[in-house]
């Protein structure tokens, strides 16, 4: 055991000089008819037992810089000043006032022990005081206001005997009568009054806090508010007696607990309960865990062996006394906290039945707080992460938290160093938890957003990669090779997990037995959480979705080398970061080209970095025990043979989708500079997914691998959305206001998720204005934003170089959908240098938009061209949905529409077009002059088995796309280069971006139909997603 003597005086006299008792300058405002009030709410003003203050705690201020304030201290009145002036060893808070060991008050003369709680509103007095002949037990209190003396070497705990007042009043007599007995006199000083009880003259208040005695006056500075009407006074009487002086008991903790019974006059409850401790005479004793009376148990909540917890429920630990906050673990702050000593904080997930336990306690970093800024006797212990709940077989987690009896340290600086002891509690955690998500990410994965609130509306991912380690349901029969129904779980295919290389894998794969990391169900399966839900997220958390875009990688932001708390990978720095697509150059950010192995990798619920906090394990780096591992996990058979062979490869068609493409275990190699082998994916996995909320007025920025929300943009009315080719901005079309915002989205900006710029629609030059903007599109080339303007039938073109509108075209009824392309480049096969606008009319009209440069020596119109001429089709009756194909070198979309009461999705292209780019000034020659013998046709359609008439989506798969290589943005505005990942459709060394296999289709009744794009035909079963709204993948506009 240990004290701080020296430290404590000094403590001690700073407090001295603060506050003897009550403050003489309180703020004595009326508030309404109360004219104690000093705030709207019921708050503790403070207590004091008249040698000094026990509440508010005091702090010495923490300076902006850091640096501790020697003159100047602060009340922690709420827990907001608490954390801005965070407690340390060398800056503790401050010790309460103790009692003297003799019956004497703050004057020195003999009087009786006593302890004052005053509040900011004048107290109802049957709140505390009980009028009933029941309260005569209990010295006549409610219970809301309790003095206690709890001996810490057997845990009683017993009520004190004495006389509770307000305002100088209390109940006497049987039945209960109130009766003052006595009154304010000026400031420091108190008056006996004189009690008719039934004719006969008492003076019972003789003796009380601040009354003279016979001819020794009682006064002592600020008596006279002992007796105010917001004032509860508690003074010693074990004999009935005020005028024989009595003190409190000694060796025990004296606890004044104020709970939130406590109420105003007019009924207003108190907002923070407290609890006051302090001795009489020196402090010697460190503090322990709260017992519950003599041989009890130790007080927490939940109680030891508790079960049917819920997974939100807050673990309490409580204390015998007042503590420091810092000496039972590190307070919340911006930067989450290591593992600490004072508590273990562990939990076993659940496993099915017939299982085995996983072999070791999962151990989570923790933070605490007390439980209010008047109570530091009891602390709230929060995990970093959440315990997880039952499984959806019911097999609830085990949680298991210890505490340390070395660890506490007392206001009077009192802790036991050398104690050996432990507190322990366990508890299962049940019940409908949350569940946990580790989804798919890009380009292995669709998002597919629904409408529709409840079970229906929020998040789903399409898995297209099958192999994956995220949430999802284990069940797999290990034992039997082949493959039948009840292998639910793909992951355990997965060639790379059997293979006798896996000792040079880093992570080591393996199989889990929990939800937690379950493992896909396969191709073409809606990933699940860890409560086996699709559903991933919720509409209260997305609100009404109208249109979704993927961003830059997570990876930008959280990474395992910019690890502020815990463990760092060295070797996770962007600074040895390839991509081998450029040739192995460094640049950083996760490429889109490549998937994480296994996508996505198993979460660890006790990761290596708490900030940023990265619960899953990076992606597979093969050469961790100098073997060279193969990757074996390449392009095959996705699905298997029931009864046979299971899955034994990818959906994609190219080797580079995926690899052991992770970074190296840290190593003194990195920290050195050099990196053993480079990396190109490392955690986090995924992307920013921007969601537009149209009823909620804003973006909803959400992890895509995780499904938790990042970010909330408030935008006005918005309508659509559209992602710059760099990443680096966002444009939301706004209906109301007749404008375009511009939302920072670089991760390494100081204006990241702010709006940045707003456009109004207003064409100056032509005296224009585009009225109601609906859907918009950032051409792939970084030249022009375009949206187009339902009520004032026309379309608004702004520069990407300034962000103000170059001009608004009209000329087109109601237009409803616009896709954009790229411009024609010496690779397509015209060559025109031209890029085109697809607009789709409310009445299916689609009109050609031809880019420029226009004027004398232009190649372009500028402007729109006309509508193209369709063979046995005058337009898309009913179109729905307009997407660029990612596949196409001659400026194809994909159009949704009906025909022949049929759902339809036809391919718009150029079919042909003169060579090269040509003068309009050669517009006489041709028959055509506005297509200048320019060909738009369909190109295919795919119809007849489909799941509805009407579509309300699609998509296409990125499984196999060239996104990696570099980009130069503009061929006519001020040039800049993608590194990767860029929205362009293009790609100088390899021409179209990706090479789809299928079409996704949501139908407006629920069903997700799969195409195969080279025949045609539905691939699989059609898929039930209700509610399904918006498709996303990559290079969605």
């Amino acid at each position: 055991m240990t004290s701080r003597i020296l430290f404590r005086t000094v403590a001690l006299t700073a407090l001295t000089l603060v506050a003897a008792c009550f403050n003489s300058d309180e703020n004595d405002n009326v508030n309404g008819a109360d004219n104690n009030a000093t705030s709207t709410s019921m708050l503790i003003v403070e207590v004091t037992n008249g040698f000094g203050r026990m509440l508010p705690h005091l702090v010495h201020k923490v300076n902006p810089d850091g640096s501790i304030s020697t003159d100047q201290l602060v009340e922690i009145r709420d827990l907001d000043t608490l954390l801005a002036n965070t407690p340390s060893a060398l800056n503790p808070v401050l010790p309460p006032a103790a009692w003297p060991t003799s019956a004497i008050i703050p004057s020195g003369q003999n009087g009786n022990h006593f302890v004052s709680v005053k509040f900011s509103r004048t107290l109802e007095t049957d709140s505390v005081l009980d009028p009933s002949a029941g309260g005569l037990s209990n010295n006549g209190l409610t219970g809301a206001v309790q003095v206690v003396a709890y001996d810490p070497s057997t845990g009683l705990s017993t009520q004190l005997d004495g006389q509770g007042f307000v305002g100088g009043s209390t109940y006497n007599g049987n039945p209960p009568v109130l009766e003052q007995w006595v009154s304010q006199d000026g400031f420091n000083h108190v008056l006996v009054d004189t009690v008719d009880r039934n004719g006969i003259l008492v003076q019972p208040g003789v003796g009380y806090p601040g009354t003279d005695i016979g001819v020794l006056s009682g006064s002592f500075p600020a008596a006279g508010d002992l007796v105010r009407g917001n004032v509860f006074t508690f003074v010693m009487d074990a004999d009935n007696d005020l005028s024989t002086f009595e003190t409190f008991p000694e060796d025990v903790v004296i606890r004044v607990v104020i709970d939130d019974s406590v109420l105003s006059w007019d009924s207003r409850q108190l907002v923070d309960p407290g609890v006051a401790t302090s001795t009489v005479g020196n402090d010697i004793t460190p503090p322990a865990v709260l017992l519950d009376g003599d041989g009890g148990d130790f007080v927490t909540q939940p109680v030891n062996y508790a079960i049917n917890v819920s997974c939100d429920q807050e673990v309490h630990f409580h204390m015998d006394e007042s503590c420091q906050p810092y000496s039972l673990g590190p307070l919340p702050a911006t930067v989450p906290p290591a593992l600490s000593s004072e508590f273990t904080v562990e939990f076993l997930p659940g496993v099915p039945p017939g299982f085995p336990q996983p072999g070791q306690k999962v151990k989570v970093p923790y933070t605490v707080m007390p439980v209010s800024p008047f109570d530091f006797t009891e602390f709230i212990v929060t995990p970093v992460v959440p315990f997880p709940g039952s499984d959806p077989q019911g097999s609830a987690a085990q949680a298991f938290i210890t505490y340390f009896d070395n660890s506490a340290e007392d206001l009077f600086f009192n802790n036991d160093t050398n104690s050996l002891e432990t507190v322990e509690i366990e508890f299962e955690v049940d019940g409908e938890c949350p569940g946990i998500v580790n989804a798919p990410v890009a380009p292995g994965a669709i998002y597919i957003a629904s409408n529709g609130g409840g079970e229906t509306g929020g998040m789903r991912v399409l898995d297209l990669d099958g192999f994956g380690q995220g949430t999802g349901d284990p069940t797999h029969n290990e034992i039997d090779p082949f493959y039948d129904l009840g292998d639910i779980s793909k992951f355990p295919f997965n060639p790379n997990l059997t293979s006798p290389q896996g000792s040079f894998m880093f992570p080591p794969l393996s199989h889990d037995n929990t939800t937690l990391a379950g493992g896909s169900a396969g191709v073409f399966t809606l990933a699940k959480d860890s409560r086996l839900s699709t559903q991933l997220m919720t509409s209260e958390s997305l609100g009404t979705v109208a249109d979704m875009m993927i961003g830059h990688p997570l990876d930008l932001l959280f990474n395992n080398w910019d690890c502020l708390s815990g463990g760092q990978n060295l070797c996770a720095s962007s600074a040895f970061q390839i991509h081998p697509y450029n040739g192995n150059i460094i640049y950083p950010g996760n490429s889109i080209s490549h998937a994480p192995h296994p996508n996505p990798p198993r979460i660890r619920l006790a990761p290596s970095c708490f900030a940023p906090l990265i619960m899953t394990e990076e992606p597979t780096f093969g050469d961790a025990g100098g073997g060279h591992a193969v990757n074996l996990l390449v392009p095959g058979n996705p699905f298997g043979t029931i009864g046979g062979a299971g899955p034994t490869g990818l959906l994609t068609t190219m080797l580079t989708y995926a690899g052991f493409y992770g970074p190296q275990a840290t190593s003194s190699s990195c920290y050195a500079g050099t990196a053993a082998v480079g990396f190109t994916l490392r955690q986090k996995v995924g992307h920013m997914l921007y969601v537009l909320d149209s009823a909620g007025n804003r973006i909803v920025v959400v992890n895509s691998n995780r499904m938790v929300v990042m970010d909330t943009i408030s935008v006005p009315d918005p309508r659509d959305l559209a992602m710059a080719p760099d990443m680096n901005l966002l444009a939301v079309s706004n209906g109301g206001t007749n404008s375009v915002t511009f939302i920072d989205t670089n991760p390494t900006s100081p204006n990241f998720h702010t709006v940045v710029h707003s456009t109004s629609l207003v064409d100056t030059v032509n005296n224009r204005v585009g009225i109601g903007p609906g859907e918009i599109v950032w051409q792939p080339d970084d030249e022009d934003v375009l949206v187009v303007c339902e009520a004032s039938n026309s379309m608004a073109l702004i520069s990407t170089g300034d962000l103000e509108v170059r001009k608004i075209i009209p000329g087109v009824a109601q237009p409803r959908l616009i896709a954009v392309t790229n411009r024609d480049t010496a690779a397509h096969p015209f060559w025109t240098g031209l890029y085109f606008a697809f607009v789709i009319s409310e009445d299916g009209q689609t009109t050609i938009f031809e880019s420029g440069p226009d004027g004398i020596q232009g190649i372009g119109f500028d402007t729109f061209i006309g509508v193209p001429s369709l063979i046995g089709q005058s337009g898309f009756e009913s179109a729905m949905v307009i997407q660029p194909n990612s596949n196409s070198m001659q400026h194809g979309v994909y159009i949704a529409y009906r025909k022949d009461a049929k759902a339809s999705v036809a391919e718009l292209f150029l079919k042909d077009a003169p060579a090269g780019p040509r003068q309009t000034a050669l517009n006489g020659f041709l028959p055509d002059p506005s297509f200048r013998s320019k060909e738009f046709s369909i190109n295919r359609e795919f119809m007849g088995n489909l799941s509805s008439s009407t579509i309300v989506d699609i998509a296409m798969d990125d499984l196999s796309n060239f996104g990696g290589f570099s980009q130069v943005t503009s061929m006519t505005a001020g040039a800049k280069t993608v590194n990767h990942s860029s929205k362009s459709l293009y790609r100088t060394l390899a021409g179209a971006v990706s090479k789809p296999r299928f079409l996704f289709v949501a139908n407006a009744n629920g069903k997700l139909d799969i195409i195969e794009l080279a025949t045609g035909n539905l691939y699989v079963d059609s898929i039930s997603i209700p509610g399904a709204q918006v498709l996303a993948s990559y290079w969605r506009q």
